[in-house]
């Protein structure tokens, strides 16, 4: 056989061969390589490549070791093969004249190793996945703990209110019976009137207190319900300004009523007085001695709005979204435990409204407005064209 044909037959069992065989010379260059080879190490598997272009980093103090190794041994060295993701495959080194080296390297087939590529290219994008699910459920965690630490300063806070606002009004009882105590004859009308005064209004605070905790916990559990029923919110407003009458007049704060059209909807009653009261309430407690409370109804495209203005400081632009939140205090003479706007948003929710804080229509002050659907026939009414 000549030369050239034992050249070509070698060539020709280099391009059956299943197994990836490179010759490689002092030096590292690929002189010879299967066709294997490319489907194991890559495209960089071609006579003039370098074959340590071939290996992970971390494995070429190995190849070095193994191409300068006098005996043909096995070497199990990490390839890339085009890949992101190194992969081990074993080489049988075998010494060669001239201090050339041949590589075996061990493929079953080139499609078993396309889709052993392909399903590292699989995991890797699934295992991508996975660190961005962990990540995402690493935040999630992170916001559901700072919003438990919250919960748990909120839970302090709102104890430590109610520890003083049950206080001061048992204190206050407390300060009245010893005063009935130590009477030596029947007191004036006038004296009685103020005393029993002073004990129903500290009796009406803890009863409060105590309604605006259940009303809390109901809310946050879904269970808080409305009756709902035709009614006019005019009446529940004059029921609410007799209500607070003689806070008023204590405050020396004079209240203004504008509630010329009924208001009709389909509401609660007792929740939309309950609302009401906690919005007056606050406007008389918010306001100056010798200035004004204003309450207006009206009616107007299938909706009735009711708004209670104050002649205060007013709440600031940054903190309206604010302050219907849970166990919020607004202002030093609020005086509740800062639940009474945030059930007072919850009912209006329950009656398909909204409710907000805005500036005063006069110049000042703090404007809370509430609307809710009017009552059906009213609403359609309100809705006809006038004729």
């Amino acid at each position: 056989m000549t030369q050239p044909d034992a050249a070509a037959l070698f060539h020709a069992f280099l391009s059956a061969a299943e197994d990836a065989v490179l010759l490689v010379v002092q030096g590292g260059e690929i002189t010879l390589a299967s066709a294997a080879a490319a489907w194991l190490l890559g495209d960089g598997a071609a006579p003039g490549g370098d074959v340590a272009s071939l290996f992970d980093e971390r494995s070429r103090a190995k190849l070095s070791a193994a191409l300068s190794h006098e005996v043909a041994a096995p070497w199990e060295l990490q390839v890339r093969g085009g890949s992101d993701v190194p992969r081990a495959v074993k080489f049988l080194v075998v010494p060669a004249a001239g201090g050339a080296r041949v590589l075996l390297g061990r493929a079953s087939s080139p499609e078993e190793a396309r889709r052993l590529e392909e399903l590292v290219v699989m995991l890797t994008s699934e295992l991508a996945g996975i660190t961005r699910d962990l990540a995402r459920k690493r935040t999630e965690l992170e916001a559901a703990r700072a919003r438990l630490e919250e919960l748990g300063r909120l839970r302090e806070e709102l104890m430590a209110i109610v520890s003083h606002d049950l206080k001061a009004s048992l204190q206050a009882v407390r300060l009245q019976a010893a005063l009935l105590a130590r009477v030596q004859r029947p007191p004036e009308p006038a004296q009685c009137a103020r005393m029993a005064g002073v004990l129903f209004r500290n009796v009406d605070r803890m009863t409060s207190l105590i309604s605006d905790l259940l009303d809390a916990a109901l809310a946050e559990a879904g269970e808080l319900r409305i009756e709902p029923q035709r009614m006019a919110l005019r009446d529940v407003i004059a029921e609410v300004t007799d209500t607070v009458a003689p806070i008023a007049d204590e405050a020396s704060v004079k209240i203004h009523v504008d509630a010329a059209e009924p208001g009709l909807v389909s509401g609660d009653a007792r929740r939309l007085y309950q609302v009401l009261l906690n919005l007056v309430e606050n406007a008389i407690r918010h306001s100056p001695r010798g200035s004004d409370v204003y309450i207006e109804v009206a009616a107007h495209a299938g909706r009735v709005r009711c708004a209670v203005e104050d002649s205060g400081s007013g709440v600031e632009p940054e903190r309206r979204a604010e302050v219907f939140a849970r166990f919020r205090k607004h202002g030093p003479r609020s005086g509740r435990a800062g639940l009474g706007l945030h059930i007072a948003q919850r009912i209006v929710a329950l009656h398909g409204g909204s409710i907000w804080v805005e500036a005063g229509a006069r110049g000042g002050g703090a404007r809370f407005v509430f609307q809710i659907p009017a009552a059906a026939d009213d609403a359609a009414a309100g809705d006809a064209p006038a004729r």
